[in-house]
């Protein structure tokens, strides 16, 4: 049985991991409100940019080129652990479907786990490209150039993001999304009584380029949004978790302390008798 000088030492670590979880649960939730309301504002403007690059028709399709061309895999992650299962469950996706895939894919870490298991498990990557927590446009825009770039070469047949789908605090969903060529392709429709200025060819480009870039930007909010929300939970349970265990320990000790006190109370009585 543990002496009270060890439980008190162990009492004092509890409160140190509990005063550690605390603040990294404070630092997740402003985190988390902002990138949340960032893409919640975003959204509106995002489905408004759909509708014009849908109206753009196709950003172009990839030249022909001899032989199987490898995909693209844009592989998102959060930038540290803390965050139960988050990065756990999209790796293992990612990995599991890495090994059945032929050719293996050109793959883009956006993250700094993504990264470091890519390195562990031996997988070359293509480029890495770091995001913020709360993620920048000019980010996500020099992704989507990177990405389009290559479709646009023919150097890859196609580009899938894997990230996590925000579906609620509590609930993030693995998926893996074709961005090129986009699954909604359609030629441009036949627009009435509009003037573009200086082309309508010039015009229709410009905004499938946006749309692109606005898209990619949407990605990377929603996974950042479901990044700070886990994180925000497994601190707030971690922290109630401590909060709980210090409880019970002190119990414990006051109960061995009162024991200990009782105790020697009657042993002096017993002595004076």
């Amino acid at each position: 049985m543990a002496g009270l000088r060890e439980l008190r030492k162990r009492l004092k670590s509890i409160r140190t991991t509990g005063q550690l979880a605390g603040a990294m649960r404070t630092v997740a939730a402003a985190k988390y409100s902002r990138v949340n309301a960032a893409r919640l504002s975003y959204e509106t403007y995002a489905a408004a940019c759909r509708e014009m690059q849908r109206a753009a028709g196709r950003m172009g399709a990839a030249p022909a080129a001899a032989g199987e061309r490898p995909r693209c895999w844009v592989l998102f992650s959060g930038n540290r652990g803390l965050c139960g299962g988050f990065n756990g469950e999209l790796l293992n996706l990612f990995y599991s479907r890495y090994r059945e895939t032929a050719p293996a894919p050109l793959v883009i870490a956006c993250g700094k786990m993504a990264a470091a298991f890519c390195k562990e498990k031996g997988i070359q990557l293509e480029r890495e490209m770091p995001f913020q927590d709360v993620p920048r446009f000019d980010e996500a825009q020099q992704l989507a150039e990177y990405v389009a770039g290559l479709y646009a070469l023919g150097a890859v047949s196609g580009v899938d993001v894997l990230y996590q789908r925000f579906e609620n605090m509590l609930r993030q969903t693995p998926l893996i999304r074709q961005i090129l060529p986009a699954a909604d392709d359609a030629a441009p429709a036949e627009a009435e009584d509009v003037l573009f200025l200086p082309d309508r060819e010039t015009v229709c480009e410009r905004l499938a380029e946006h749309g692109f870039d606005t898209m990619v930007y949407a990605i990377a909010l929603e996974h950042a949004s479901g990044a700070q929300a886990a994180t925000l939970m497994a601190m707030r349970s971690a922290y109630d978790n401590a909060a709980q265990s210090a409880l019970e320990l002190e119990t414990t000790i006051n109960r061995r302390r009162q024991a200990e006190v009782t105790a020697s109370v009657i042993e002096t009585a017993s002595d004076n008798v």
